[in-house]
């Protein structure tokens, strides 16, 4: 059977659609399996990123409420000390010795560390609850905080905390960590002679802008012994040391011939205004043992 010129050609034709749908269904096969790859990885990597993404958030916010439970064990704990070092203020007897209020019926002495735990434990339990601390982080919660370890020996309450913090997710293993927390504070007795090895050493008074330091509070340099003269007495008169008075360069320039100035016993300026401070002493308080930077006064301390 023979064929027309036009019939090969519609053969031809023919041919090549088919070839070229051929094509198109391999190729677009070909990008279905190109991209099924890189989707099913991300989703794998997805699954097992996400149990360590959130495990890790966690444990970031228990962190914080680690630092929580910490910050409102130490101001209970600081509460608790003063309340209880306060209460060695009222505990003393006609003989002089401290005791406690509590056994005064027993004859037992002030400070013992009984008596001190109790009121110790009130007090920071106390505190802790108004404080809303998150106590279930704790191992036990509130009644897992020890105070045993604390002293109160001494001039001092030192309370000590120990408690055990636990993981917000079950483990296989029970994981906890421990934790001291403590707080000192000084009992409120008083300043008894020879305490803190101090029973020699004596106080040495200095102001401001002085040079010196005096053995004495009523040295007459502290004392000033201010008076108010007229203006013609002042330039006439002598202090106690035998110098003359001479206008004070802060408030000297108000003075006049009918006006009141002031002068001191030992100062060589006459003031116009009794605010000045030429008339005024800021003074100090310093041990005799730390005052290496000043000398001694000649008049005072000798």
């Amino acid at each position: 059977m023979s064929l027309s010129f036009m019939d090969w050609m519609e053969l031809l034709s023919i041919r090549q659609k088919r070839e070229k749908c051929r094509r198109n269904v391999e190729n677009k096969n070909r990008g279905i399996a190109r991209y099924a790859c890189p989707k099913a990885v991300l989703t794998v990597e997805a699954a097992a990123v996400l149990p360590f993404f959130v495990c890790f958030m966690v444990f970031v916010l228990y962190f914080f409420r680690v630092l929580q439970v910490q910050a409102g064990v130490s101001q209970a704990l600081q509460y608790a000390g003063r309340r209880t070092a306060a209460e060695y203020s009222m505990q003393t007897s006609s003989s002089g010795q401290e005791k406690d209020d509590f056994t005064k019926e027993t004859g037992e002495e002030a400070g013992g560390s009984g008596i001190g735990l109790l009121q110790a434990s009130v007090f920071f339990h106390k505190q802790l609850k108004k404080q809303n601390c998150p106590t279930q982080y704790i191992s036990n919660g509130i009644a897992g905080i020890s105070l045993l370890q604390s002293d109160f020996s001494g001039n001092y309450v030192e309370l000590r905390a120990v408690y055990r913090m636990k993981l917000p997710v079950t483990l296989p293993a029970a994981v906890q960590y421990r934790i001291v927390q403590q707080a000192k504070c000084r009992k409120w007795t008083g300043c008894q002679p020879g305490q803190d090895g101090q029973e020699d050493d004596t106080w040495l008074y200095y102001t401001e802008y002085g040079t010196v330091y005096h053995a004495s509070r009523s040295c007459t340099h502290l004392d000033l012994s201010i008076r108010g003269v007229t203006y013609a007495q002042a330039l006439s008169s002598r202090n106690q040391s035998g110098g003359k008075y001479h206008k004070c360069e802060k408030c000297g320039s108000g003075a006049s011939s009918r006006s009141m100035v002031y002068v001191t016993d030992y100062g060589d300026r006459y003031h116009s205004s009794l605010t000045c401070s030429g008339l005024k002493r800021k003074i100090y308080m310093i041990r005799k043992s730390r005052a290496t930077e000043k000398r001694m006064c000649k008049k005072c301390g000798k």
